[in-house]
């Protein structure tokens, strides 16, 4: 059963609170455009399948084509089915948590009394700047601005990727001698950017892009920033966390489940859940998720033929 309530959907919900949100309802159905929410375009949709296309129909004559529907699996695939100019270009996860993450080898951390957003104090002396990752697959994006290649559709959540691997000693920390997990300043944002480009060029996200609000980091005992994660596209209800990136020298040490960890708990304080989109094939980060106890929900999106 399809659930048509939007206060209970958090994708809708997620969009309604994003910048420029465009709505349209009618009976059994409701679409939400929002342009560059998690890098894309995105048009999401809730409702009967009957509805939802007859609704999608007009708003797609009233949004540009660079707008794709995202939803559901379940219900993107039975849209599409009633209109035959779409077509699913992906299928992907969304994961999410309500409650605080799980730590290898400790209690979840209790976040009772935290400052909603945890945007205006400072975490282990660092002040923090408000302003995400996977591993690039090789294929082309298709998202009507950089062009298409070979006709086929890229993964639509890999922006979010982490090693997957917990410490051996238990403590699930991922460091050694080194400072972290901290919230970086803007003056870090040239090293963010260069080490995104080297451990994952194809990232959504980067320091400065629209809707990337605040990055973390883990360094080594030498300074060197070893992996990062950010807050992009948050709402006051649910965080979102994306670019989740490590450096290829540091993979295999835990790195990407500690700065997960770090960023999830920040942002549930004052929030009702933390989710990030993630590839079904990135099962290294699917099961740094699972791990920390995010659930998964199925969702997909679809384009224009």
């Amino acid at each position: 059963m399809i659930d048509i309530a939007p206060d209970r959907d958090p994708l809708v919900r997620w969009a309604l609170r994003a910048p420029g949100a465009r709505v349209w309802r009618r009976p059994g159905a409701i679409v939400v455009a929002c342009a560059d929410l998690s890098h894309w375009d995105r048009l999401v949709i809730n409702g009967e399948p009957g509805p939802v296309a007859g609704l999608l129909r007009q708003v797609l004559t009233e949004t540009e084509e660079t707008f794709r529907p995202f939803g559901t699996e379940e219900l993107v695939t039975e849209v599409v089915a009633r209109i035959p100019e779409l077509e699913v270009s992906a299928t992907f996860a969304w994961m999410e948590t309500t409650e605080p993450v799980k730590r290898a080898g400790a209690e979840p951390v209790q976040r009772a009394g935290a400052e909603p957003g945890g945007r205006d104090h400072k975490t282990n002396g660092v002040a923090r700047s408000d302003g995400p990752d996977g591993q690039a697959n090789g294929v082309a994006r298709s998202d009507g601005r950089d062009g298409q290649a070979n006709g086929v559709a890229p993964p639509e959540g890999r922006e979010v990727s982490g090693d997957g691997v917990a410490r051996p000693d238990g403590r699930g920390s991922g460091w050694v001698g080194g400072v972290g997990p901290v919230w970086l300043g803007e003056e870090d944002s040239p090293e963010v950017t260069a080490m995104i480009r080297e451990a994952y060029p194809d990232s959504y996200a980067w320091p400065g892009n629209p809707g990337v609000q605040r990055w973390a980091g883990i360094r080594d005992s030498d300074g060197r920033l070893l992996t990062v994660a950010a807050e992009a596209w948050s709402t006051p209800e649910i965080g979102f966390m994306s670019g989740v990136a490590t450096r290829p020298s540091a993979r295999g040490r835990g790195l990407g489940r500690s700065i997960c960890a770090f960023v999830a708990d920040e942002l549930l304080a004052g929030r009702e859940r933390v989710a990030l989109l993630v590839d079904y094939w990135n099962t290294a980060a699917l099961a740094t998720y699972t791990g920390l106890g995010f659930t998964t929900r199925r969702v997909a999106a679809a384009r224009r033929r």
